[in-house]
């Protein structure tokens, strides 16, 4: 008996030793009771130990296990703790573990003596023995609203939020097989998932559950009933060997009686009473630091809500200076509280000495390197604020790459860095920073901590934002201040211990009413005033507005009126013009027609008369071409295709065109040339002769007597070159009054009667659009009476020095003693296929009709054709399906490739494209004359008289002797044939450049190509041409192998012409 109270004297002397280690427990102080009677064995294992050695798991277990900013270690099981080192005598030592897992296996090892919060699954499953249970766990469900239940019960899917560990999840899903678990790592994650919406039901602790709910943060969630689970007891875990610990523990447990329910009371989540305190037991120093330190400068961040912002007076409000008063009635400080600014700004200010404490800092471990953290008294979990249209993502892991906005210093930058580091941070400074950052887009989310993001989002930007919940630890708010204030921390700690949990429970239930967004009268109704305000702002708007409208819309009306009416005047016009240009020429047409019939019939050819027809029909297709294309320009769909020619040899041919023409008026022609003239250029050759033709003609047209001058220079400047080319003639002029209207659609000048041939007015426009396609001008002078002048000005491309890509003369029109084709001639108008038939022959050739493509496509597979020539539009099958039928079967059967050429009424910009695509090699537009059939054909082959000598023994392109063998060693058909070919050739070069974008057209050219050189036996250019063929077939198309073909095809075709130019001329 001596030795037994000898023991006990000592241990309790021990006991007001000062505790050690980074973390202190902060239990409740219970009434004293006697100390347990104890046998020897369990007195010998307090005197050999002395301290209790505790296991603290870091998790958020509330109301058992709370560790909030890591400074202290408080709750039911801390309270327990307390008992048993008091009823003990022994020192409690807290070691943190990151799981159960770590504490356990420290358990087993004797690393510690205790740990607490354990189930009796959990002591089974990591072979620990646990003593007497100081709790009863029976799981309690917790859904937003009262549909939950019903969900539930008539057996429909849901969302069951889950604190990982807190039940075996397969015996969860066993219970709900229709539900789906989300896994959680503290209650307050996983009740923010269930006020947000983002889970149906939670499951947890009836008194972590309860405790929670009465802190008011969980707004409409409620109590559905208990889980068809079994209850289990929470208790200490011990070594199963430390029988001694196991008799003390369950010793204490087993005598406290009604202390049990003192603890679990005290928990509770229930209105706080009046607590009377007597007394904070401070030591010594700590008395007297106080006493020379009774006023403490406290800074608060005033947009921090709800711990610390102002109210519509001012005034600074908040859950932190709540607290800070009853904290200054428990130790006599007087509280300064100021706005201190940002997070940065107020830890620099503590640092600096210029303040001693900040309110509602919420803990991190960076700042903890910095500061000294108080108890927390407020926590809360970390959301995800993001735009109100924007979709929740599953995880974070979906917002990798994207812009996060995230409190500088604050724990969840250390989580995500770790969990989630290719999320891009975006550090603010605050709470309200962040909330701004993602209304205006500059990040795609922010994280905060729920109570901040509610009331930020509602007083901000209602309905413009929404929160979502994340698998996050939660965010625990204390105070702060430097490491060097040891007593005012020590003071806050034991004022804070002080006061009941359920005080602290008031305060914050009553800082997280949704009230505090508009404190005042003013800025409680404020928006729906504004709103009302705003609604009649709006309607007055609207109302001016549509009385705005319906008066714009009478101008529109009026003016769609009055623009309708010119357009109908304006079509009128066109009409009234169209008729009378039209009639004029038909009217000489149809007369001279007429006469010329009637005097055949009397056996007298009237030339005339037929010639007189003739210019008629000309200038009555000249006529219909310019009004096509000033509706083609005006549509934007008229193109140009530039080639590279010489600009002396295209001003030179125009000349030749007028030549005939100005001597019958006797006028004089003269053409000047200066500068760089013969230099080849790019330019569209068609258009530019159709520009310089049209001037020409207006010169001659309107000169009785005197000349036409044409002058050219030419200039190089860079790549470019500068061109000037004017008209000059000495004829009737224009006013200048009347010179800028010229150029519109039928406006020709005022004296025009003088001239015997008047124009339609669309030739000036035309040409005035062109050489602004051409990159150009057009410049017209006057002078009435002394003659007209235009200018034209062009910067034309120059090409790479390039023999082949000279543009090739037109042919003859006269029949010389070319090669006879067989022709196939496809129309379904009979007139056009007897004057088709009828030129073919003239020219030489052999033709066969047809009255549509099948019927034409059972002719040419029968037989034999050189060329075909299809309309494009016909009945049953038209042009363009015949040439694909045809194109098709030559590649099946390997045959050579005919010439096809289509024929067409039509003016469309993409006929000729058209027409390519399905496989034709030319396209021809009615009417035709005999030049562009020529030219369609391939051109006359005129004999040539150059000899054929020495020139065999060069090097041979082609199987020389082969060739002679065909033409019968007739010298005459050999040089007529070499002629052909040359011609050919050059063709082809044209087209080939022509055609450099065009797979299609390529494909066809190489195709056809590639058949004259199987009977010249030419083995390079076959080559050539099944290399490029082969790359317009591929799939996909590679442009760069495509036109690397085209420019090898290219240099063999340039081998043929030099090889044939040594025996031919021209």
């Amino acid at each position: 008996m001596f030795l037994r109270a000898l023991l006990i004297g000592i241990l309790g002397g021990l006991s007001y030793l000062p505790t050690c280690g980074a973390v202190q427990l902060h239990a409740r102080p219970a009434p004293q009771t006697p100390p347990p009677a104890l046998d020897n064995e369990e007195l010998r294992w307090l005197w050999e130990h002395r301290e209790l050695r505790l296991g603290v798991i870091a998790r958020d277990n509330p109301p058992f296990d709370m560790l909030t900013t890591g400074q202290a270690y408080e709750g039911i099981t801390a309270d327990y703790v307390g008992l048993l080192a008091s009823q003990l005598r022994l020192e409690v030592q807290l070691q943190v573990f990151a799981s159960f897992a770590e504490a356990a296996a420290a358990l087993r090892q004797g690393s510690i003596d205790l740990l607490g919060s354990v189930s009796p699954q959990q002591a089974l499953e990591a072979g620990l023995h646990l003593s007497a249970p100081y709790a009863q766990d029976r799981p309690l469900l917790v859904a937003p609203q009262q549909h939950a239940r019903e969900r539930v019960s008539r057996g429909a899917s849901f969302r069951l939020a889950l604190v990982d560990g807190y039940r075996p999840r397969e015996q969860v899903q066993a219970l709900y097989p229709l539900a789906e678990i989300q896994l959680h790592p503290s209650p307050f994650s996983a009740l923010a998932a269930l006020a947000l919406g983002d889970a149906d039901l939670y499951l947890g602790s009836t008194l972590g559950s309860r405790y929670l709910l009465g802190r008011n943060q969980w707004n409409g969630a409620e109590e559905i009933g208990h889980a068809a689970l079994a209850r289990q007891a929470v208790g200490f875990a011990m070594a199963r060997d430390n029988k001694a610990l196991i008799g003390l523990v369950d010793r204490v447990l087993d005598g406290l009686g009604d202390q049990h329910a003192d603890i679990h009371e005290r928990w509770h989540a229930r209105p706080a009473a009046v607590h009377r305190s007597p007394g904070i037991p401070l030591s010594d120093a700590e008395r007297h630091w106080l006493a020379e330190n009774p006023r403490i400068k406290v800074l608060v961040n005033e947009q921090a809500m709800p711990l610390s912002y102002r109210d519509g007076k001012g005034q600074l409000q908040g859950l932190s200076l709540d607290l800070l008063q009853l904290l200054g009635r428990r130790t006599g400080l007087e509280f300064q509280v100021e706005a201190g600014g940002t997070t940065a700004q107020m830890v620099e200010q503590v640092r600096m000495g210029k303040a001693q404490l900040i309110a509602g800092l919420p803990y991190s471990p960076a700042r903890g390197e910095r500061l000294g953290f108080s108890r927390g008294y407020l926590s809360s979990a970390y959301v995800l604020v993001m735009q109100g249209h924007a979709d929740r993502p599953a995880e974070l892991a979906q917002l990798n790459g994207r812009r996060l906005a995230l409190e500088e210093g604050s724990l969840a930058q250390v989580l995500l860095a770790q969990a989630y580091p290719r999320v891009v941070q975006s550090p603010v400074s605050g709470a309200l920073e962040a909330v701004h950052a993602v209304a205006a887009g500059r990040v795609a989310a922010a994280v905060l901590p729920l109570d901040q993001a509610r009331l930020l989002v509602a007083r901000w930007y209602p309905g413009r934002l929404r929160i979502s919940s994340l698998a996050l630890p939660a965010a625990h708010f204390a105070f702060a201040s430097s490491p060097g204030t040891v007593h005012l921390q020590s003071i806050l700690d034991k004022a804070m211990l002080d006061l009941a949990p359920r005080e602290i429970d008031a305060l914050v239930r009553r800082w997280r009413s949704p009230l505090i967004v508009a404190a005042s009268a003013w800025q409680r109704y404020r928006p729906h005033l504004l709103l009302g305000f705003l609604g009649a702002f709006v309607a007055l708007v609207v109302a001016l507005l549509w009385i705005r409208y319906l008066r714009r819309l009478q101008v529109q009306l009026r003016r769609a009126k009055q623009g309708a009416e010119a357009a109908s005047h304006a079509k009128t016009h066109f009409l009234a013009a169209m008729s009378h240009e039209i009639r004029t020429p038909l009217h000489a047409l149809l007369g001279m027609l007429e006469l010329a019939q009637r005097k055949a019939s009397q056996g007298v050819l009237d030339h005339l008369a037929i010639e007189v027809a003739a210019d008629a029909a000309r200038g009555l297709q000249e006529l219909i071409g310019d009004i096509l294309d000033v509706t083609r320009i005006e549509a934007g769909e008229l193109q140009l295709t530039p080639a590279v020619a010489c600009l002396r040899q295209q001003v030179s041919q125009v000349i030749q065109w007028f030549d005939h023409q100005a001597r019958d008026k006797g006028l004089r022609l003269d053409l000047t040339v200066e500068g760089e003239v013969d230099r080849p250029v790019l330019l569209d050759p068609v258009r530019f002769r159709q520009v310089l033709a049209n001037l020409l003609s207006n010169a001659i047209k309107f000169t009785p007597q005197g000349r036409v001058q044409v002058s050219v220079c030419a200039q190089s400047r860079s790549d470019r070159l500068v061109v000037r080319l004017i008209v000059e003639d000495t004829g009737i002029g224009i006013a200048k009054a009347e010179l800028a209207e010229l150029g519109q659609p039928f406006r020709q000048a005022s004296n025009q009667s003088q001239s015997p041939r008047c124009s339609t007015g669309l030739g000036l426009g035309i040409c005035r659009s062109l050489c602004q396609m051409m990159g150009g001008d057009l410049q017209l002078n006057s002078e009435l009476g002394r003659g007209t002048q235009a200018q034209i000005h062009l910067e034309l491309p120059i090409p790479p020095l390039d023999p082949s890509a000279t543009v090739v003369e037109r042919c003859g029109d006269a029949p010389s003693d070319a090669v006879p084709l067989r022709v196939l001639v496809v129309d379904d108008y009979p007139a056009n296929r007897l004057l088709l038939a009828q030129q073919l022959d003239y020219l030489g050739h052999q033709a066969r009709v047809a009255e549509d493509g099948a019927q034409a496509l059972r002719l040419w597979l029968n037989e034999h054709f050189d060329v075909v020539i299809s309309d494009c539009r016909m009945p049953r099958l038209d042009g363009y399906g015949l040439a694909k039928a045809i194109r098709l079967h030559e590649r099946r059967k390997g045959r050579t490739a005919c010439r096809l050429v289509g024929l067409t009424a039509s003016a469309l910009a993409d006929e000729r494209r058209r027409c390519r695509a399905a496989g034709m090699d030319d396209c021809l537009f009615k009417p035709l004359g005999l030049q562009a059939l020529i030219g369609a054909l391939g051109g006359s082959v005129a004999q040539q008289g150059k000899r054929l000598g020495a020139q065999c023994a060069d090097k041979a392109v082609f199987d020389f002797e082969h060739l002679r063998q065909l033409a019968d060693n007739d010298q005459g058909a050999l040089e007529a044939v070499l002629a052909d070919l040359r011609r050919s050739n050059r063709d082809d070069l044209t087209r080939l450049a022509d055609s450099a974008e065009d797979p299609m057209a390529l494909a066809v050219l190489a195709h056809r190509v590639k058949g004259g050189a199987r009977i010249l036996r030419a083995v390079d250019l076959i080559n050539a041409c099944e290399r490029l063929e082969g790359s317009c077939a591929r799939e996909p198309l590679d442009l760069e192998r495509l036109r690397r073909d085209a420019q090898a095809l290219h240099a063999v075709m340039q081998d043929l012409e030099r090889y044939l130019a040594s025996f031919t001329q021209g």
